[in-house]
């Protein structure tokens, strides 16, 4: 951990989110306040925080991550009361869900109050927020007396940090403070709902899941890619991406070990350093490779937890390619094929 914090441009926090230092918690709330950039750890990813009220603020977060302007941020506030101040609507539905899923990884679109800045939602009428389940990024909120844009903590397109030590890697020399507060644990972004449209439209999969909106709503749908709008963060083709190409294998069972199997020899063969996704089951199925589990098949969660810290495990291993194997398309395992996906491209 201490081999990262000589970097003189950027302070490093380490916040205990079950024993909260809260004048260190304080200082980095003036900062938000300041116009600074702050790193924060939520249950999903960490997030590169700026006041979201402040047009300067917000700007060096597109500057930070190299983020293009057309792709919009999720504003993070601390209760339900303070989202009537950012939207022109807070639909019954919507109001509903956010009384089952806040604080958590739920983030709703609606239409935006001029309040918000078109920079913080690339020109669209709409805004996305959510308030994160994390007592750290809560608290951060709370001291910066600021809703918090907040996309996360990394290069853009790049795989998303679930620990300090992604965000000092992407981002050093370009982020004020790091609040280090351990790994996340979801490990995989918010899911993204839009409830300006009927039905309503999960724009992005993620830690909240599609069965369990349904329970609550269902009329609900996934949207479908086509639409040339991106009304909320994470729908581009590419994204999460590893420094090294990602192949992901999409056959079943045997045909999948076999055809993992054949791909990574036919790379070893041409010099490549090949790198393998697992799940624990299969991992000494691919003998003379770098393979990385991240859990047992059926325990989607902890695969979805650990599947970007791996990816920059096998990057830092200096992979040239990475083969992934697939995951059952229920639950969280759905969020993690969309994620692998992008991620390949």
């Amino acid at each position: 951990m201490k081999e990262y914090i000589k970097n003189i441009n950027t302070k490093i926090i380490i916040i205990d989110p079950d024993d909260i230092d809260w004048k260190l918690l304080q200082q980095a709330g003036q900062a938000i306040r300041e116009g600074k950039l702050v790193a924060f750890p939520t249950e999903t990813v960490y997030g590169l925080g700026a006041d979201a009220l402040n047009v300067e603020a917000v700007l060096k977060i597109f500057k930070a991550k190299k983020r293009p302007f057309y792709d919009p941020l999720i504003v993070h506030v601390s209760n339900l009361k303070e989202i009537n101040d950012y939207v022109e609507v807070f639909p019954d539905v919507a109001r509903k869900l956010g009384e089952l899923f806040w604080p958590g990884p739920l983030t709703m679109v609606f239409k935006k109050r001029k309040l918000i800045s078109d920079i913080v939602t690339s020109g669209l009428n709409t805004v996305a927020i959510r308030i994160p389940n994390h007592e750290v990024a809560l608290g951060l909120i709370k001291e910066a007396r600021r809703p918090i844009a907040a996309p996360s903590a990394n290069i853009f397109s790049h795989t998303s940090p679930t620990k300090a030590k992604h965000v000092f890697s992407d981002l050093k020399g370009s982020v004020d403070i790091i609040i280090d507060s351990g790994d996340t644990a979801i490990g995989l972004e918010s899911t993204v709902l839009d409830v300006t449209t009927t039905p309503l439209k999960i724009l992005r999969l993620g830690g909240i899941t599609f069965e369990s909106l349904k329970r609550v709503v269902p009329g609900i749908i996934i949207a479908t890619e086509n639409t040339k709008v991106k009304r909320a963060p994470g729908m581009l083709s590419k994204h999460y991406s590893p420094v090294a190409r990602l192949i992901l294998v999409e056959e079943k069972n045997e045909e999948m070990l076999n055809r993992i199997l054949k791909l990574a020899l036919q790379y070893k063969n041409k010099g490549k350093k090949v790198g393998i996704i697992a799940c624990k089951e299969n991992f000494e199925k691919y003998p003379g490779f770098f393979v990385k589990v991240v859990g047992e098949a059926e325990d989607l969660d902890s695969c979805a937890r650990n599947l970007y810290a791996q990816l920059r495990v096998l990057d830092e291993l200096k992979c040239d390619i990475i083969i992934s194997e697939n995951f059952e398309n229920k639950g969280m395992g759905r969020a993690i094929m969309d994620r692998l996906r992008r991620a390949a491209g």
